[in-house]
């Protein structure tokens, strides 16, 4: 039960603007957790219907040492024992809880490629309230996306994906915590739901799709792209600690800077890299994991990357 309770722990709310999203929501032997956003839902062997408080209901259970013996009692508490240890868990009643189940029509989507793409796109989504659209991945054509208005990045999944779909940052946590490839996935006008083995399910609203034109800005004419030197990722890291408040790296003939000023700051020689550029230090950082070749020559342009089945664009800075 322990496990069970654990997969759908990570939807349930920790906020207290909406209490009974703090609870789980148990009914028919299916365990569910809902924090606004994201539903997870796990079988479970217990047929008692019910809405405990999630957080002391797993701790509860994950002290038990003993055969578990659950009971709601009068005053809807569950009462959790296990030999002389004993905890009473604090429920609602369900018809407080909002109830989540998957809907909408199965989608021929490749849970192996879903999942080689999202860990590689996930440190590029964005966190900007005023863009809520890029605050997930978006699947369109064959393609994942993810932006965070300073960087966009497109990693390719092989079959098209029959609709458009903007899955949020909070789903595309819980897949990555959840570790395994979906064995199908369902979405309607508003939801998707991807399904796990052991009737195990992930529900999640859906964000707008109407993103920027993409193609115009990742189909655009680039000039040579040569391979990333790693010196060059081991300049960003040593030049880290002595980075100006705005952050900015300067690229000025080999050599990578912290100020304009070549008298000023911390620099790394990068005698590969014969390019002049401005760019957010943490941006070029986010690239170290993915990118294998740039196009060091764009600025001012955006420059282009590619890596592994994925390509990208970097925007710089004006002096």
């Amino acid at each position: 039960m322990l496990s069970n309770l654990k997969f759908v722990q990570g939807a349930v709310s920790t906020k207290d603007y909406i209490p009974e999203l703090k609870h789980f929501t148990i009914v028919g032997g299916n365990v569910t957790g809902f924090n606004g956003v994201v539903a997870l839902n796990s079988p479970v062997d217990f047929d008692i219907d019910c809405a405990p408080k999630a957080a002391p209901l797993v701790k509860a259970i994950d002290g038990c040492t003993e055969t578990v013996s659950l009971k709601l009692t009068d005053a809807n508490r569950l009462r959790v024992q296990s030999g002389p240890f004993k905890v009473f868990v604090d429920c609602v009643d369900l018809e407080e809880v909002p109830r989540q189940a998957p809907e909408g029509e199965e989608l021929d989507v490749d849970g192996e490629a879903l999942m080689e793409a999202i860990p590689k796109l996930k440190p590029f989504i964005g966190n900007d309230a005023s863009r809520p659209w890029s605050n997930g991945i978006m699947l369109k054509g064959h393609s994942a996306f993810a932006t965070n208005n300073v960087c966009l990045v497109e990693h390719w999944l092989g079959a098209a994906i029959p609709r458009v779909l903007n899955i949020p940052l909070q789903a595309i946590t819980e897949m990555l915590r959840i570790g395994e490839a979906p064995s199908s996935v369902q979405a309607s006008g508003n939801s998707i739901t991807f399904h796990y083995t052991g009737g195990r399910w992930l529900r999640s609203q859906l964000y707008s799709t109407e993103w920027p034109e993409l193609s115009k800005i990742l189909d655009r004419a680039t000039g040579e792209l040569q391979p990333v030197p790693p010196e060059f990722f081991e300049g960003l890291a040593m030049v880290k600690p002595f980075l100006e408040p705005d952050g900015l790296v300067h690229m000025r003939d080999g050599v990578m800077y912290t100020t304009a000023d070549d008298n000023l700051g911390a620099s790394f020689n990068v005698p590969s890299v014969q390019t002049n550029g401005i760019y957010v230090h943490k941006m070029m950082t986010l690239l170290g994991p993915v990118a294998t070749k740039m196009d060091f020559d764009a600025y001012p342009k955006p420059l282009c990357f590619q890596g592994d089945k994925l390509r990208g664009v970097v925007l710089g800075r004006r002096p």
